[in-house]
């Protein structure tokens, strides 16, 4: 399969055929802006997304090793227990039958 041209080298053709029209005594007059030469309903341009050398990458698996083993820690931790306060006794008065107080009495909940 025939490589795409670069955008260096559409650039270059381009002003190629811009310098031999000119030379043959052609003239160029004011264009309008966002006018294009070429239809695009016979021929769309086809940009190349990758026309570099590819770069190198920066190895990161020892960043991801790390952060996995942070991870794994955390969730091998087991909850502290809370130690409740023990609850104080409540304190319950005892009425008799006509609403006089009788005793008090201390009870565990």
């Amino acid at each position: 399969m025939k490589k795409p041209p670069s955008k260096q080298e559409m650039r270059r053709h381009l002003e190629r055929q811009t310098r031999s029209y000119l030379k043959d005594g052609g003239e160029i007059r004011a264009v309008p802006q966002g006018v294009s030469a070429v239809d695009e309903a016979v021929s769309a341009i086809h940009t190349p997304i990758f026309t570099g050398k590819p770069q190198q990458r920066t190895p990161v698996n020892d960043v991801i090793d790390t952060l996995n083993r942070r991870r794994e820690a955390q969730l091998k931790r087991t909850p502290k227990t809370v130690q409740r306060a023990k609850t104080k006794p409540k304190k319950e008065i005892v009425y008799d039958d006509f609403g006089e107080p009788l005793r008090v009495v201390y009870r565990d909940e």
